[in-house]
């Protein structure tokens, strides 16, 4: 399609298809990696936002049991509506802060899979954002890779053993991908499986980071 062309006016979104961006959608060869012993997998979208990926999941790895979290409310009302013009009917979510210390989930919640698609900073959009460049503090480097930590550190209590988890950032930083795949390796004793760049800047794409660890 041109880049002036209404999509909704061709398909119905979100029923019929769904628009994500290219690199978003290459996040599902990781999806197809993982192996499991039991089914239904019992899955966690700890950062859901509006559902995008959470349908992605949905879609690829089929016979699941969805939960799903964000720490705004409002925006799980996008991923509400997106879930009903999807099909996607059976399925819990809550709001949480999972970067907060007192964060807990009732005794014996433990998941297959988590997909941590963590708040960042978001430079792997920048090549289509270049003003917020301009206007970015690079102290908040160190603050998006703690708030990282501190949500996989919380999210991975909840990991079955042998289970695995999906971390996902749109930055091009190293503070915020590599040294924090170093950080879960050695302090949560996760298995690191796949990481890599889904470069974006050549094909008019988000760049993203992704790692593959297993419990």
């Amino acid at each position: 399609f041109s880049n002036n062309t209404k999509v909704s006016d061709l398909i119905t979104i979100d029923q019929e298809a769904v628009i994500q961006d290219l690199n978003s959608q290459k996040v599902g060869e990781f999806l197809k990696q993982p192996t499991f012993d039991k089914f239904p997998v019992t899955i966690w979208d700890c950062c859901a936002a509006s559902g995008g990926k959470s349908i992605l999941v949905y879609d690829t790895l089929k016979d699941i049991k969805m939960t799903v979290s964000d720490s705004r409310k409002n925006i799980l009302k996008n991923l509400h509506s997106r879930f009903e013009k999807a099909g996607i009917k059976n399925y819990f979510s809550f709001v949480a802060d999972l970067a907060a210390d007192s964060f807990n989930m009732a005794a014996g919640n433990l998941f297959d899979f988590i997909l941590a698609d963590v708040p960042c900073s978001g430079s792997g959009t920048w090549a289509r954002t270049p003003e917020q460049l301009k206007f970015f503090n690079r102290n908040k480097i160190e603050e998006y890779s703690l708030l990282q930590q501190r949500i996989v550190s919380n999210a991975n209590l909840y990991l079955a053993r042998g289970g695995y988890l999906l971390y996902i950032t749109c930055s091009v930083f190293k503070k915020e991908n590599e040294d924090n795949v170093h950080f879960f390796q050695e302090k949560l004793n996760l298995e690191l499986i796949e990481s890599k760049y889904l470069k974006g800047f050549q094909i008019q794409s988000d760049t993203l980071f992704a790692a593959l660890f297993r419990k």
